[in-house]
Formats: structure tokens, sequence, C-alpha cells
């Protein structure tokens, strides 16, 4: 959940897990002595936490095992996402498409524009770009502005 640092967490799984595994036995071993030995809780409200208690505590081991707190490799997976989160794809179609390498060095001058991303096509151009860089109206105006679209 947001609201818990995943960092602490994380430092800290290892104790946090035999806490858990403590919280458990001892829930186990209450419940044993209720079924077994004939030792009584107080109240149905009682045993009724007590079953609760011990189902909490089997969900947070179970999570705990699949469903780890963030380890390295997730947070560069997250920020692969973050980053291709950010990247939009843009495809114009040429008017002149006969000056194929003007119209690179045109797209290579645009600040936003992924130089490695730009792909010519017979009648078209695709590429990718930063939307916090470049909006893709501006790249448009610079193509029309040099001529490469009516």
């Amino acid at each position: 959940m947001p609201i818990f640092d995943a960092g602490f967490l994380a430092r800290h799984q290892t104790m946090l897990t035999v806490l858990q595994w403590v919280v458990f036995i001892a829930l186990n071993a209450r419940l044993a002595a209720f079924y077994f030995w004939n030792k009584n809780f107080h109240s149905r409200t009682e045993t009724l936490s007590y079953f609760l208690g011990w189902f909490i505590a089997l969900s947070g081991l179970i999570i705990s095992r699949w469903e780890p707190f963030k380890s390295e490799e997730q947070v560069l997976a997250q920020q692969h996402f973050e980053r291709f989160k950010s990247h939009r794809q843009l495809r114009i179609e040429l008017t002149h498409p006969d000056n194929a390498q003007e119209l690179l060095a045109d797209l290579r001058e645009i600040e936003g524009i992924r130089k490695g991303s730009i792909a010519l096509e017979p009648e078209s151009v695709t590429l990718s770009y930063y939307k916090e860089k470049v909006s893709p109206e501006h790249i448009l105006a610079v193509l029309k502005s040099k001529g490469h679209l009516k």
C-alpha cells in the first residue's frame, strides 16, 4: 500500500517474516488448546478474534512468500515502464518523400525526438519523442516550415 514505506519493509523483511511466524505459531497453539485440551475462550467474540487473527497471519505469510517487497529487478522494471510511459510515437504522412537526408537532418535538430527511433518509409516517417520536451504539433509545425508537409 502506498501509505507504507516500501524501503523500510524491504530492508526488514526477514524480521517481519519471523514476527509473522511467531504470531502464527502462537495463534495455532491457542487454537489447538481450545480444540484438543478444552481450554475455553472467555466469549464467542474472543474465539472469532483468534480465528480472524489466524487468517490474517496466514494471509500475511502467503503474501510475503509469493508477493515479496520490491526487489532490485522490480524497481528497474518499474523505472523502465516509467521511461516507456513518457515516450510517444508519431507517424507522419509525407508530401515530398524524395529528400530523405534533409528530412532526417531536420528531425534530428528538434529537441525531444529520440534520434535512434526515426524510421523512414516510402510515404511516411515514424518516430518516438519525449512528451515532456516536445509536442506533436511542434514537430508538425517545424516540418511544415521546412517544406516537408503542406
